[in-house]
């Protein structure tokens, strides 16, 4: 063979790999779905969870392709203040979800680790049209709730691999999705905007260090990333998000922060630390929820205080409005007449407060002729505090599970009140916050009925009958009261009562 027929050998072998490669990376594309390409690649990130300068838990995040679809896992781990001396303190969250290679949700399992006890969950999206959800606390029967969906809906999770599936963000666009989240059961639509872009230096790897006794960072990597800026029941929240769908950080307006460190400094580190000091003050929030009534109170003024190195967020629309005004860093707490524009977020579909007939039938009974809405409000509250008898454990049924069985927990009864509310016209909704307790705040769930002058007004199923309600603070609209959520969305608020009329 001479050499001038070996090199067009080559060449044409060349020119056909080449094409070839053209043709499947491009050309051959086209007559495929979009949907058999992989949205995201796998990986792993792990998160350190700071409330100030202080490490207090930890999260990890694992994308998986499978052969059905991309499994995404997160795990979030928090510790809370003791109630006694020496006494470890944690609470925990699970969620492992599978989508198809178009990011559509195809099925889920939660789990849920408190000191009430232990709550998993479990669901199936049928046809992109029908969402199935199973609940079972333990010791409780389960339940099995079901809803039309509008639009395929994702878990929380899944926002970051969402938005860079649709390719590198652009600074200013918008993106809005349908979330479902399996602690709160709620469908809510998400607004996310793309405020920034910058670069990070993330830990990737870490050596042990003898002398310190810890592992420290061996070799660090710059990550280009995009702040996505999103209201999460009425709480702002900033995630930086890199190409892969990866969260670099994410920051809570009143809470905690998320950063992306190496797995050793996340994990190892924070094992090896002492437990952490809590404020124990009382203008921190107390990492309990007990059955103890506020004292009543005509109106509370507060002076709501932040660790210095951050200051209040200008707008947090979960602290304004109705009855709860806010003017920089002080809320005033009492009845108002004023009407409020504010609202439940449009899209919000509560699969636990829908109604049917035995809810429509019982708030017909409950309330008989009256048509005065704050009457219908008191009356239907006071039903709700006198049938219902308060149990502990994992707050998770719905109203129509609760009406059956007359026993519910205080979030429960709060449930079955925007049911019972919604049953009779009423608009309500949903919220929690921190109430005053023996001089302390501690977590609360209540609802917020509008009234007929156009404002937000509270009402309390485990307050006695007549008693005012100035003496809490709304925190955040729909959900669950966990204290997991508080430890991550508003451990960093302090409230001091400045003045207080009885």
């Amino acid at each position: 063979m001479t050499r001038r027929r070996a090199a067009f050998l080559i060449l044409v072998a060349w020119a056909g790999a080449l094409g070839w490669l053209v043709e499947r990376s491009y050309l051959g594309r086209r007559g495929q779905d979009r949907l058999s390409l992989w949205p995201v690649p796998p990986g792993s990130a792990y998160h350190a969870i700071r409330i100030g300068d202080r490490q207090y838990g930890l999260a990890t995040f694992t994308i998986d392709t499978l052969p059905e679809g991309l499994r995404v896992t997160e795990l979030v781990t928090i510790d809370l203040p003791p109630l006694q001396p020496k006494s470890p303190r944690r609470t925990s969250a699970r969620v492992e979800a599978l989508y198809t290679r178009g990011l559509q949700l195809v099925r889920w399992q939660s789990d849920l680790l408190t000191e009430s006890g232990r709550s998993a969950g479990s669901g199936i999206v049928s046809g992109d049209t029908l969402l199935t959800v199973v609940t079972a606390p333990r010791g409780e029967a389960p339940e099995t709730l079901s809803v039309r969906l509008p639009r395929p809906v994702i878990l929380p999770s899944a926002i970051p691999l969402v938005a860079a599936s649709r390719g590198l963000p652009k600074p200013g666009s918008r993106l809005n999705l349908a979330v479902y989240d399996p602690f709160d059961e709620e469908i809510r639509l998400e607004r996310l905007t793309v405020a920034a872009e910058s670069v990070f230096t993330v830990p990737d790897s870490a050596e042990f260090a003898d002398a310190l006794r810890r592992w420290r960072v061996a070799h660090s990597d710059t990550v280009r990333a995009w702040r996505i800026n999103s209201v999460e029941q009425g709480l702002p929240v900033s995630r930086w998000v890199d190409a892969a769908g990866m969260t670099v950080r994410v920051q809570h307006a009143l809470g905690a922060t998320f950063e992306r460190s190496a797995f050793e400094i996340v994990n190892s580190n924070f094992r090896a630390l002492p437990p952490p000091l809590w404020d124990s003050g009382v203008t921190a929030p107390r990492f309990l929820v007990t059955d103890g009534n506020p004292a009543p109170r005509r109106h509370l003024t507060l002076l709501a205080r932040l660790i210095p190195d951050r200051p209040i967020p200008r707008v947090v629309p979960s602290l304004e409005g109705g009855w709860q005004e806010r003017v920089g860093d002080t809320l005033r707490i009492a009845p108002s007449t004023e009407a409020d524009t504010g609202s439940q977020p449009l899209g919000t579909v509560d699969l636990l407060t829908r109604v049917d007939s035995s809810i429509a039938m019982a708030a017909a009974h409950i309330v008989g002729n009256e048509e005065r809405p704050e009457w219908v409000a008191r009356r239907l509250s006071d039903w709700v505090g006198r049938a219902i008898t308060l149990r502990s454990g994992p707050a998770d049924f719905s109203a129509r599970r609760t009406l059956s069985t007359r026993r519910g927990t205080a979030a429960e009864r709060a449930t079955l009140l925007v049911a019972l509310a919604h049953a009779k016209g009423l608009e309500a909704r949903r919220v929690w916050g921190l109430a005053a307790v023996n001089g302390r705040w501690e977590l609360r769930a209540w609802v917020e009925w509008r009234s007929a002058g156009g404002t937000w007004t509270p009402a309390d199923p485990s307050s006695p009958p007549g008693q005012a309600l100035a003496n809490r603070v709304r925190l955040a609209t729909g959900g669950e009261p966990m204290l997991l959520s508080l430890a991550l969305r508003a451990a960093r608020l302090r409230l001091a009562v400045l003045e207080g009329t009885p």
